[in-house]
């Protein structure tokens, strides 16, 4: 059974609300439906988001030149979110979560990424939203792949 989603702050419309872009972000992910992210995402060009191949992207347009290379030599699992939480500060959110998935490069294409393969793997997700005109859209995205290793120090 999935972990509960703990709140801190925010009211109830504005956790559905947060939820709601979470989901249609994992959605639009796992199909690299770039359209998609044009309602959830803000579109000031100097937005930056770190993705998880190590390269960071700066605005909307070159996030979605991302996903439609990816579109077409890359194939993706959902994203299934747990432990996810929320904080809410008046009109800025904070959704961080770790996700299950899998990936697959498609052979017709070519290599995957530098020290990218084919696996099932746990990543890491931070999404900060802002409210503008009522609706929530995300201005910064950062994901990263989590460690199943010892941590240092055992900390």
């Amino acid at each position: 059974m999935p972990s509960p989603i703990q709140f801190d702050g925010g009211s109830d419309a504005d956790h559905k609300a947060i939820l709601a872009v979470h989901d249609a972000y994992l959605r639009a992910n796992a199909a690299f439906d770039w359209p998609a992210l044009k309602p959830i995402w803000n579109d000031d060009p100097t937005n930056v988001f770190f993705n998880m191949n190590g390269h960071t992207y700066v605005g909307l347009e070159h996030w979605s030149r991302l996903w439609q290379y990816y579109a077409q030599h890359k194939e993706s699992g959902w994203w299934e979110p747990f432990d996810v939480k929320v904080i809410v500060r008046g009109d800025m959110a904070v959704v961080t979560c770790h996700r299950k998935t899998t990936s697959r490069w498609r052979p017709e294409t070519g290599k995957p990424d530098v020290g990218h393969v084919d696996k099932s793997f746990i990543s890491r997700s931070t999404m900060v939203l802002v409210k503008q005109h009522g609706e929530w859209k995300t201005v910064h995205a950062h994901f990263s792949e989590g460690r199943d290793t010892s941590r240092p120090g055992d900390v």
